[in-house]
């Protein structure tokens, strides 16, 4: 019945973005209604005088996240208990962090139940995907150079800690592969004042493997945006970067 009525309101709601939101909201409702319950009382436990919550839906509706007083953002599975994906972002963001030339947010794993909640530091900042095509072309060089050299980075890295998550191990980095985010075309946020990244959030999909998918998935993202030609800018940069840079080496 929930699917039956979450589906019927939804065919008159055009957006898809809100339409995904009310459709979770409706289809899990208690389980809405008790992950708000959870940090509310994270926030009471933690003395927080006020407990503003902002509701948002992760991708293919499979999480539900709670921002918390802009200070914290909480991140519930809802297909699944969430353990396996969680332990492995936490061991890849906590081995890339000191590594990357852009913030990647604090992670924090919280049992709860029968499933594990994500706790992350709050990423300030504008998402990429709400800044003006406008915006975006008059900075795309600026753009380009800082996300060329945040792949370039990450790409020559390869943490001993990690090695056992890639499919050989002993397989080194080289052009456009290595270690990467999976799906940067709008998962980070903005500075609207400098245009500078100040963080990159949302690393489930972060494999080591080529970055060719990555960035074909986030030019045709770009050209829907009207972002056109940031990922010519940025390969472009990534090559002189590669071809100019030190040598790879193990850390």
């Amino acid at each position: 019945m929930r699917h039956f009525i979450s589906n019927f309101v939804c065919l008159f709601i055009p957006r898809k973005s809100l339409r995904d939101k009310v459709r979770t909201l409706l289809y899990y409702r208690p389980q809405v209604r008790e992950y708000r319950r959870f940090v509310r009382d994270y926030a009471r436990r933690h003395n927080m005088k006020r407990c503003k919550m902002q509701i948002k839906v992760g991708w293919i509706c499979c999480n539900l996240i709670v921002i918390l007083n802009n200070k914290c953002v909480f991140k519930f599975p809802l297909k699944s208990d969430g353990r396996e994906l969680a332990t492995r972002e936490k061991r890849i963001t906590d081995a890339l962090r000191p590594i990357s030339p852009i913030k990647i947010p604090e992670m924090e794993i919280i049992p709860y139940k029968d499933i594990v909640v994500k706790k992350y530091e709050f990423a300030r900042g504008t998402l990429f995907s709400e800044l003006s095509p406008s915006d975006v072309a008059q900075h795309s060089q600026h753009l380009a150079q800082q996300i060329a050299n945040f792949l370039y980075v990450l790409a020559k890295a390869d943490p001993k800690e990690l090695r056992d998550l890639k499919q050989k191990p002993n397989e080194a980095p080289k052009f456009l592969y290595g270690w990467n985010h999976g799906d940067i075309w709008q998962n980070f946020m903005v500075d609207p004042k400098t245009f500078d990244i100040t963080y990159f959030i949302d690393w489930e999909s972060a494999n080591f493997g080529s970055l060719y998918p990555c960035l074909y998935s986030a030019d045709y993202h770009w050209v829907r945006f009207d972002y056109r030609g940031l990922a010519i800018y940025i390969m472009a940069e990534y090559a002189k970067l590669y071809y100019n840079g030190a040598s790879v080496k193990a850390k």
